[in-house]
């Protein structure tokens, strides 16, 4: 160790010998001796100098590059940051224009689906008000019962079978509709992420249409059926469905329309589709309500609520007094003595009083040309110009007049001409066994 410090001096000498430096000034001539030491300290002391210059130097140049770096950093990261935030906000507005369409799509659907719910709310409470006038007076004619008072045993109909069948059968409404309400159109989908959500909304309300298109199928072939059968009966009795229901007083017909509007544009040939057959079941609605307020005033039930036998038909016949051949306009029925005799439809009171060989007599206008007479009555129960409803006494049964005992003598008049009452008893059966 000594002699390597030893070594390091003898270098340290060789290098750094004794040196004298010469100043001259005004001719004077001055020097001053540096030794080893002395010379190794000031090369210290320089180099140190040199070495903080150097450090300084190059820590400014790396302080620099550093500030340039974190300033680059920065940008970067504000630059990540805007990108995040723009993404962020493309992001909001998407879901906004999502939710937008969604609503929007929404709004439409409900509204269509509201639309159609309002109409054929309308139609089936219309339609239930039909039906349960129809039960009424269902209910109200089987309390009298058939001609010589049977009561219903079943719910067979009694078919009146007064034209002949139609050669094919038609296509089934609800067939036809389930054949619609599968081949709805789907409505156009949206982009993006809004397709699956609409997709599904579609697709419950297409089976919401093809429900309502089934109902409005249903409503529209139970009221064809109805008025058709209505139809049928009326005319089983002679007497014209047309002839009683009263067409509307104007003066074109042509320009007979209304009603609100209704803009099907939005829901496209669906809605055109569905407005089309509900159209068609509100005017099968409407033909089966304008038959069924004729119905009403209608004579179908018998003039005895109680029991009965009949006696006599409606033609020719052996006359019971004289026993010649005469012109029976009505029917008897016999009963008990003084056994309520009832109206047979709805009405006014046309006549009470007493009449030539029919005795006491009541005579009730019904309207659409219908009068209905019951006579040789014991008592009337009933003035002129009275109200009276299916099935109010009007008085009770006897042998007033020509007549060869307790009974009651019932005649039907369309327009002032008779018709065979049993007819219009029959009918009414047909109704109450329906």
């Amino acid at each position: 160790m000594s002699r390597r410090s030893g070594k390091m001096r003898r270098v340290l000498s060789r290098i750094f010998k004794e040196r004298q430096i010469y100043h001259r000034s005004d001719g004077v001539v001055h020097f001053i001796s540096m030794s080893s030491k002395t010379q190794i300290a000031l090369a210290v002391i320089v180099g140190a100098a040199l070495l903080w210059v150097a450090y300084a130097s190059v820590n400014v140049v790396f302080k620099e590059q550093i500030i340039v770096a974190k300033d680059r950093d920065s940008r970067i990261m504000e630059t990540t940051y805007s990108k995040r935030l723009h993404d962020a906000q493309r992001a909001y507005d998407d879901v906004s224009e999502l939710n937008q369409i969604i609503k929007q799509n929404f709004d439409e659907t409900l509204s269509d689906i509201s639309a159609r719910h309002q109409l054929l709310q309308n139609m089936v409470e219309r339609k239930a008000v039909i039906d349960e006038g129809l039960n009424a007076l269902a209910k109200g004619l089987s309390e009298a019962g058939g001609p010589n008072g049977q009561r219903p045993t079943n719910g067979n109909r009694i078919m009146i079978d007064i034209a002949p069948g139609e050669p094919t059968p038609r296509q089934s409404r609800m067939s036809a509709a389930r054949k619609l309400g599968a081949g709805q159109p789907a409505k156009s989908e949206a982009k993006g992420g809004a397709s699956e959500a609409i997709k599904a909304m579609n697709h419950a309300a297409a089976d919401l249409y093809s429900e309502q298109m089934l109902l409005i199928a249903a409503l529209e072939e139970k009221a064809v059926a109805e008025r058709e059968s209505l139809t049928l009966l009326l005319s089983s009795v002679g007497v014209p469905a047309e002839s009683l229901v009263t067409p509307a007083k104007i003066s074109n017909t042509m320009l007979a329309q209304g009603g609100p509007f209704i803009d099907i544009a939005a829901g496209g040939e669906a809605a055109a589709v569905f407005y089309e057959h509900a159209n068609r079941a509100a005017a099968a609605v409407d033909d089966l309500a304008a038959i069924y307020k004729a119905l009403q005033n209608v004579p179908l039930s018998s003039p005895l609520v109680v029991g009965r036998r009949f006696t006599s038909g409606f033609g020719i016949r052996r006359d019971p007094i004289n026993g010649k051949y005469s012109r029976h306009n009505g029917i008897d029925f016999a009963a008990p003595w003084a056994s309520p005799v009832t109206a047979t439809a709805d009405g006014v009171v046309h006549f009470s009083g007493t009449r030539s060989g029919f005795g006491r007599v009541v005579e009730i206008n019904h309207g659409n040309g219908f009068i209905t007479r019951y006579a040789h009555l014991n008592r009337r129960s009933v003035k002129t110009g009275e109200k009276v409803s299916l099935h109010d006494k009007i008085g009770e049964l006897g042998s007033s007049g020509r007549s060869t005992g307790p009974h009651v003598h019932y005649e039907v008049l369309y327009k002032g001409k008779p018709l065979n009452p049993r007819r219009f008893i029959e009918a009414g059966r047909y109704v109450f066994e329906s």
